[in-house]
């Protein structure tokens, strides 16, 4: 392998570290946001969502940036299918193959972390609007035309005012 390639390859492989951290950081910004939902600190949460988004856009850079250089991989390499992880690890030497395989793994795992992270943030947030809007039904009474019946037997096609546990008519 020739020194250009072992170059490519280093670039990679500390390309794939500042990947690495971007996931993590987002991991983290992840977790606060999971103690700020079950705190009910919206403030909070609202700076965290800003720091994410922050977070994601130098995560995107870095990935437009990661294309090139493997585009520039699969050329010098001669990969002729395209770039691939699997092709570029086959030709590479044991040390370097053995770290960008660590590499990858790690961002892999990292990945599903967030990912099943995000899943619970989002189940949070869909049961805090399901428990509002619950109140605010018990409150002040099922909206008309809902389809839900309301505390005198009536549909939600028959057009009635809002009855609940404010008075809200006087």
């Amino acid at each position: 392998m020739s020194p250009q390639h072992l170059a490519l390859c280093t670039q990679l492989r500390d390309h794939l570290d500042a990947e690495l951290a971007c996931y993590r950081t987002l991991l983290g910004l992840a977790e606060r946001k999971q103690r700020d939902l079950v705190a009910a600190q919206v403030q909070s949460f609202a700076t965290l969502v800003q720091q994410e988004q922050n977070t994601l856009l130098e995560l995107g850079r870095l990935r437009q940036a990661r294309d090139r250089l493997t585009r520039a991989i699969a050329t010098v390499l001669n990969l002729a299918g395209g770039f691939t992880t699997t092709a570029l690890l086959d030709k590479l030497p044991d040390a370097l193959r053995g770290e960008l395989s660590r590499r990858r793994q790690d961002l892999l795992t990292t990945a599903e972390r967030l990912r099943l992270m995000n899943e619970r943030n989002a189940l949070l947030i869909r049961q805090s609007l399901g428990l509002v809007r619950d109140i605010l039904g018990a409150v002040l009474g099922p909206e008309s035309g809902a389809g839900a019946y309301d505390r005198r037997g009536l549909g939600g096609g028959v057009p009635t005012p809002r009855g609940g546990l404010v008075n809200l008519a006087g």
